[in-house]
This record gives C-alpha cells, sequence and structure tokens, in this order.
C-alpha cells in the first residue's frame, strides 16, 4: 500500500494528538502525586507549629512558622500547576471534539441520527474533562432536562 503525503500528514497528526494527550494525563499525575508528597509536608510544618511548648524559643516558633509557610506556598504552586494542566486537557479535548464535528459535518450524505450515532463516543472523552473541571472548583451543575 503506497502511503500519500496528505495520508502521512494526517497520520502523523494524530499520532502526536495522542501522544500530547499521553503527555498531558502522565504531567497531570504527576503533578497530583507531588500535591500529595507537599500535603505530606504541610502536615509535618503543622505538628511542628503544634509542638511548640511555652518554654519554646521565639526562634523556634519563627523557624515553624516558615517552615509552614514555605510548605503552604509550595503546595499552593503545585494545585495551580494541576488545574493549568486539568485546563489544558480540557482544552484539548474539546478542539479535538471540534474535529470530529467538523468532519461529520461536511458529510453531506448523512442524517442526524448518523452523525449523532458517530459522535456520541467521541463526546464522552470531552465531557469528562469538563465533568473532572467542574469537580475541581466545585461547580453546581445545572438540572439536565
Amino acid at each position: 500500500m503506497r502511503f500519500t503525503p496528505i495520508v502521512s500528514v494526517v497520520f502523523l497528526g494524530l499520532l502526536a494528538a495522542g501522544c500530547q494527550q499521553e503527555d498531558l494525563t502522565a504531567r497531570t499525575e504527576e503533578v497530583e502525586q507531588q500535591i500529595c508528597t507537599h500535603l505530606a509536608d504541610v502536615g509535618t510544618a503543622l505538628e511542628g507549629v503544634a509542638a511548640l511548648t511555652p518554654e519554646s524559643t521565639v526562634g523556634e516558633a519563627k523557624e515553624a512558622e516558615q517552615k509552614l509557610a514555605a510548605a503552604a506556598e509550595t503546595l499552593q504552586g503545585s494545585e495551580q500547576e494541576l488545574e493549568k494542566l486539568r485546563l489544558q486537557a480540557f482544552k484539548s479535548q474539546l478542539k479535538d471534539f471540534r474535529g470530529e464535528v467538523a468532519k461529520v459535518a461536511k458529510q453531506d450524505g448523512i442524517t442526524l441520527a448518523e452523525a449523532a450515532t458517530e459522535l456520541q463516543g467521541k463526546a464522552l472523552p470531552v465531557m469528562a474533562a469538563r465533568a473532572q473541571l467542574s469537580e475541581a472548583v466545585d461547580c453546581e451543575e445545572a438540572a439536565t432536562p
């Protein structure tokens, strides 16, 4: 079978999109693990603050507070990165789906039922990414009719 340049470009584009999605997923999982580590660091710093006694020195109190502040700042940075990655994943899924909708829209001989059937499974990743974003920001979902 002989590949034309157009088929090769389309194939490479699909391959790159798949790799990009896997990279986003892997990076998201990595950042989630970092958040768990940073949460543990905050817990350790809190224990240090809680361990202060009336006999503790001002220096010890300052050191405990600095450790807590640093741990909280690191945690916040990781959380912001995770939100950025989740939004990027959603945008990527949405872009891919919009491309699929455009392909279906170009098919003149297709019925609405056929188009809906063709797009239904392709919408699932977008819906999952949207739900994940909604959960992350605690959105109230509107009731569906």
